[in-house]
């Protein structure tokens, strides 16, 4: 028979955490602005070169959460944090602007990102405007699934 659900252990294994911290740190960016970095660039080898500096600070960024991770054992990620800290206030703050603003921004950024994606993978041939539109639409149905 079953446990029931509140007697199971809630761990997270070596994969999941992995995949969590890199899933944060790295994020969708990754797919959003090559052709912007390429573009600015002007180079194929110095956007190799910027890509690899943006990953390596994105590895010492993903140290520290798992230094943080490892060293305090509270449950709530930055919150927890800055609670352990005694930073009452300022992770207050912190929660409220992530759960108003960053958060549901980036997954605007994200569903936006993923219809433009799905419209050239399809091939959909359309006019600017309707093109425009269409995506925005995709992108707001993703995000009210």
């Amino acid at each position: 028979m079953d446990e029931p659900a509140a007697s199971r252990s809630q761990k997270m294994g070596l994969l999941g955490a992995t995949s969590y911290i890199v899933g944060n740190v790295v994020g969708s960016g990754i797919f959003i602005t090559p052709t912007d970095i390429l573009r600015t660039s002007g180079s194929m080898g110095l956007s190799l070169v910027v890509w690899i500096t943006a990953a390596c600070i994105s590895t010492l960024g993903s140290f520290c959460y798992v230094e943080l991770g490892t060293s305090i054992r509270m449950s709530g990620g930055d919150f927890a944090y800055m609670c352990f800290m005694k930073w009452y206030p300022i992770a207050f703050a912190f929660m409220c602007i992530g759960c108003t603003i960053n958060y549901p921004a980036t997954l605007a950024v994200q569903a936006q990102t993923f219809s433009e994606y799905l419209f050239q993978g399809i091939g959909i041939d359309m006019d600017h405007t309707s093109s425009f539109w269409a995506k925005k639409l995709v992108g707001f149905a993703l995000m009210c699934r």
